[in-house]
């Protein structure tokens, strides 16, 4: 929690920018999710299909080699969507205030 002071002092910059560019804190206070983020989930998701179509794949036809980089694939794409801030998951479940 931030002290009293900086709080008023932030209250304050968000004021001064409402009454300047109304537009812009409105695309701020509930806009949607950057275009880098949305970039961002899609290739995850597209990996994450890649992954399982290696791994199904794989078992499906005997072949090892497929089978086998799609399980060494697995943990890092689980780290990628770990890693991912908290507040692109918000973005991304469409919550909006």
């Amino acid at each position: 929690m931030l002290p009293h002071r900086d709080r008023s002092a932030l209250r304050k910059i968000e004021e001064e920018l409402a009454a300047s560019d109304p537009e812009f804190a409105a695309a701020l206070s509930h806009g949607s999710p950057p275009a880098r983020s949305r970039l961002w989930f899609a290739a995850l998701v597209l990996a994450d299909i890649t992954v399982l179509l290696m791994i199904i794949l794989g078992l499906a036809t005997g072949d090892t080699g497929l089978f086998l980089w799609g399980l060494v694939a697995t943990p890092g794409l689980v780290w990628a969507h770990r890693a991912r801030r908290p507040q692109d998951r918000e973005h991304d479940t469409g919550s909006t205030a």
